[in-house]
């Protein structure tokens, strides 16, 4: 998953390393965050690993929004209004998210099938990424659904910004309206994406879009700073958020989401700017993070319940904490060769196909 931005007319960079790094401790985070329930169901007397620790780890997800805001934003602002562009835009975020998920559905579909609960319709709306008001088969795809939504309305501003400005303003009511009203939707899919688009989750990529606006019409002062104070910022959002004082609130409440989405976009501004003027440097760990990001993300729940899975049949009864830490680094090592055996050669693939037709978009 490579980063590519253009961070001011007069520096250009075709790979932010700093972003690739954080957006795979991101995805550490959210495999942390699985991993120990895993461990904990797997281990109920001892509680959870590290003390609870990774009970936050689902924060992840908030930075990845902001981080698709900035980067669809960045790469493809000069798309806006340009309906000849839509094309290229629709193939690149396609192939860039259903390949591998097919992939991992082949997994998840067997799982249903061998235990005999295979529902057709479920199956559906969870390979088309629909909205629905269950999780989907493959749980963290949720996130996905999200994404998909991002991508059409940003779409429809490639093919016509006038009517995405009215589509704005009406999820700008939509939106207001279900902070303050309990909305009642029937059930389907209409009722599902009225739901899915009222979520806040979804002001995480507009904020992010802010991010990217930003770093191209003003300069940064003491970007490592403001990066810094952005991971402190979240890391004490998540720490809070252990102590339970977001409980009495709905899940994925508003407070804690603008929290944690505010400062992520501290931490990307700091990270791109100090990365382009030649402030900041993480080598090349930062690229295989960000390589593992995705493949870690889909597959880090397979992975860990059958690390932990032949950790219980071979009668382990160590600490919590190292069983989750071997497990994440299972999880790590089958994202690695998942990457290279199939993501890559599929990306290179489909690399080829578009090409054929004329021009061959950059996959980011």
């Amino acid at each position: 998953m490579t980063t590519t931005a253009q961070p001011t007319p007069a520096a250009r960079t075709d790979k932010l390393l700093t972003i690739e790094a954080a957006r795979g401790i991101a995805a550490l985070l959210v495999a942390f965050f699985h991993g120990s329930h895993v461990v904990e169901l797997a281990q109920p007397e001892r509680g959870a690993p590290f003390g609870g620790l990774f009970t936050f780890g689902h924060a992840g997800v908030p930075f990845f929004f902001v981080l698709s805001g900035y980067i669809i934003y960045y790469i493809h602002h000069a798309d806006l209004d340009r309906p000849g562009r839509l094309g290229s835009f629709a193939w690149k975020r396609a192939t860039r998210i259903y390949p591998l998920y097919l992939v991992v559905m082949v997994l998840i579909t067997a799982k249903y099938g061998f235990a005999g609960n295979f529902a057709w319709d479920y199956w559906i709306k969870s390979v088309l990424l629909l909205p629905q008001s269950q999780l989907p088969m493959l749980i963290q795809s949720w996130t996905l659904v999200h994404e998909v939504l991002f991508y059409a309305l940003f779409g429809l501003a490639i093919w016509r910004v006038r009517v995405s400005r009215w589509v704005l303003l009406s999820w700008a009511i939509l939106f207001c309206t279900a902070r303050v009203a309990d909305l009642q939707l029937p059930a389907g899919l209409f009722g599902d994406t009225v739901r899915t688009l009222a979520s806040p989750y979804n002001l995480l990529f507009l904020l992010g879009m802010g991010v990217a606006w930003v770093l191209r019409h003003r300069t940064i002062a003491f970007p490592r700073l403001l990066a810094l104070a952005g991971t402190l910022a979240f890391l004490a959002t998540g720490l809070v958020e252990n102590t339970g004082l977001y409980k009495s609130m709905a899940e994925h409440g508003l407070l804690p989401v603008v929290l944690y989405g505010v400062s992520s976009a501290c931490i990307i501004i700091g990270l791109v700017a100090a990365e382009t003027a030649g402030n900041l440097r993480v080598g090349r760990i930062g690229g295989l993070l960000g390589a593992l990001s995705y493949p870690l993300y889909l597959t880090h729940g397979i992975a860990i319940s059958i690390a932990v899975e032949a950790a219980r049949k071979l009668h382990y009864a160590g600490s919590g904490a190292l069983l989750l830490t071997g497990a994440v680094a299972v999880a790590c090592v089958a994202a690695l060769v998942v990457h290279r055996c199939v993501e890559k050669p599929v990306a290179r693939w489909l690399r080829n196909v578009w090409a054929r037709r004329g021009a061959a978009p950059a996959f980011t």
